[in-house]
């Protein structure tokens, strides 16, 4: 092991002070009273092992012992502070090092010294995953998924830039006005990261057939597609369920972005929760019958900011599911966010249904697996 202080984590001697780091909540003070933990400090640079540190401090400070100086460098890895610069990338190149080196960054405060910050990086390049929908949300979060380095990514849309997109959807120029936005978005990902395998299908989703095709081969999936309003999220749904993928969708509404994950066989799934909602509101029924009859069909009311707060909660909760750093915010739940205030809050959450017609079947199978493998494990 060769110790260093992560790049995020600025250290200052003060004197006979050491403050390592600068963010609140994470800066720590210590008394360094005759120089001893400046020099450990100095010494920890990413060059020297243990034995060379020890060494080091000692020469200077015999009355140290071995185990103290050891003790010193584990509470440092305790507290977050420090990584092992002899651990390597396995797989990225000097490229992929210097385009997602703030991702790395990121990356390395959720490490300790024994663990590797580029396996995350690495595993996004290498997770494939399913987008339904390009317009507002899913432009911008397309952009997100390019500039995180997710290289395998399938979208669907089946749109034509019209003028009044360009509002919300940046992915996008006025002079592709009539254009598909598959073919537009191909396009412009490819100029931005041109290492993203971007898959475009242009089709407009009309069974949950449509859905399974797209999605199949991937791991995860991100829905935002929006219409039909009263359909798409059952098909979606039930293609999810069929492929046992996890899948985060949202949608923005006028003053209120909303969103949530699932994982079949391990969360309910929309039918379990639309179920829930029945049971707990008996008139919900004769709302959605009404809503159908009418064939509601929700209008857009949506500015760039909000939309940007959205998509990047939705991606957000995508990288929780995909790296297992912090749990997925969402998972069974239905969250709010409100755009004036920027609050956020859990408005609903459901639990598995045993006798769901959707995902009943996955359940017993998802139960089956865990109990055949056991050791099988879905990061959350």
């Amino acid at each position: 092991m060769k110790p260093k202080f992560k790049e995020t984590i600025p250290v200052f001697c003060w004197g006979d002070k050491i403050q390592i780091g600068e963010e609140d909540g994470v800066a720590g003070m210590i008394d360094d009273p005759n120089g001893s933990v400046t020099l450990m400090i100095e010494a920890m640079n990413g060059k020297n092992d243990l034995d060379e540190i020890v060494r080091m401090v000692r020469g200077q400070f015999p009355e140290i012992s071995r185990e103290e100086i050891i003790h010193a460098i584990q509470a440092l890895n305790e507290e977050g502070y420090i990584e092992d610069s002899s651990i390597k990338p396995d797989k990225l190149l000097d490229y992929d090092l210097e385009r997602y080196k703030a991702n790395i960054n990121f990356f390395s405060l959720f490490t300790s010294a024994n663990e590797s910050k580029y396996e995350i990086q690495e595993r996004l390049n290498n997770c494939k995953v399913s987008l339904l929908g390009i317009g507002g949300l899913g432009s911008q979060i397309l952009y997100h998924l390019a500039a995180l380095g997710f290289h395998n990514i399938k979208a669907l849309d089946f749109d034509r830039l019209e003028l009044s997109n360009f509002n919300r959807q940046l992915l996008y120029s006025e002079s592709h006005i009539g254009q598909l936005k598959t073919e537009m978005a191909f396009q412009r990902i490819q100029q931005f990261n041109p290492n993203v395998h971007l898959s475009i299908t242009n089709c407009k989703i009309e069974s949950s057939e449509d859905v399974f095709q797209h999605i199949d081969g991937t791991e995860y999936v991100i829905c935002v597609a929006d219409r039909p309003t009263l359909h798409i999220q059952d098909w979606v749904n039930e293609a999810i369920v069929k492929a046992r993928l996890p899948m985060v969708s949202g949608g923005v509404m006028n003053t209120r972005g909303r969103f949530y994950s699932m994982i079949p066989g391990q969360t309910g799934c929309v039918q379990c929760h639309v179920d829930s909602k029945k049971k707990a509101d008996p008139s919900l029924d004769n709302h959605l019958k009404y809503m159908e009859k009418i064939d509601f069909q929700r209008k857009n009311a949506a500015i760039s900011p909000n939309v940007a707060i959205l998509a990047g909660s939705i991606v957000n909760e995508l990288f929780k599911l995909v790296t297992g750093l912090d749990k997925p915010l969402a998972l069974g739940k239905m969250m709010e966010i409100n755009f004036f205030t920027l609050g956020v809050k859990e408005i609903s959450s459901w639990d598995k249904q045993p006798n769901c017609p959707v995902c009943g079947s996955a359940q017993r199978d998802y139960k089956k697996r865990i109990t055949e493998k056991g050791s099988e494990r879905i990061r959350v």
